[in-house]
């Protein structure tokens, strides 16, 4: 996730230098994005708010643990990764995707259109059909790279923050998260009914939130 932040930073440089009226921003993500916008915004004068959509709020020990050397043992162990791994990477064409894909449980409770969105930047076109824009074994590391400090972060960030929480057993933002973010401040709106994946199952609930915080 540092990796990404760094890459968020640098496109905010970019912009500001070739068109400085459109800052200040307001940084937004989902899942590990929100993780990557938050690192981002650190130590930044150019940041007017954060809108993180179900952070993966990871307790300290474990970025702690992702730090050392026996994390590699671990991390190939871990359920996302391990998927992601084994996801097959090409395929005939776009269409052969989606119709594999709305087969699927995960894509199950997403809204009319949204599997079609995910696909068109998803793949890209090969000499024999389509592939996955993201590789298997870059999804894999950065399903298994949590040595990021998220909470450091989050308690130095320069803007307010908004955080919008599923209220599902999947949710990454657990209670002792929920607790944290209120402590340093984080303004927390909560979505019934809908798991983890909240942007893909009601985008109008995701698009008020980073209107309105």
């Amino acid at each position: 996730m540092d990796v990404y932040g760094r890459d968020v930073a640098a496109l905010l440089d970019v912009l500001n230098a070739s068109s400085p009226a459109r800052a200040p921003w307001t940084l937004a993500g989902h899942s590990l994005g929100a993780v990557a916008v938050t690192l981002a915004a650190a130590g930044r004068k150019d940041v007017a708010a954060l809108r993180l959509i179900e952070p993966v709020a990871m307790p300290r020990w474990f970025s702690f643990a992702a730090k050392t050397p026996f994390w590699i043992l671990f991390a190939q162990r871990l359920p996302l990764a391990k998927g992601a791994r084994a996801r097959r990477a090409h395929f005939p064409d776009r269409a052969s995707v989606h119709r594999r894909y709305a087969t699927k449980s995960l894509f199950a409770g997403w809204a009319d259109g949204v599997l079609d969105d995910y696909l068109e930047d998803g793949l890209y076109e090969t000499d024999g059909g389509v592939a996955l824009s993201c590789a298997p074994a870059w999804e894999a590391a950065t399903f298994s790279g949590h040595a990021q400090d998220f909470w450091g972060a989050v308690k130095s960030a320069p803007a307010p923050i908004s955080v919008l929480v599923a209220s599902h057993p999947s949710t990454t933002v657990r209670p002792f998260a929920l607790k944290r973010l209120e402590n340093a401040g984080a303004h927390v709106v909560r979505a019934d009914g809908l798991t983890h994946l909240v942007p893909m199952e009601n985008p109008a609930l995701a698009a008020q939130f980073l209107l309105e915080g």
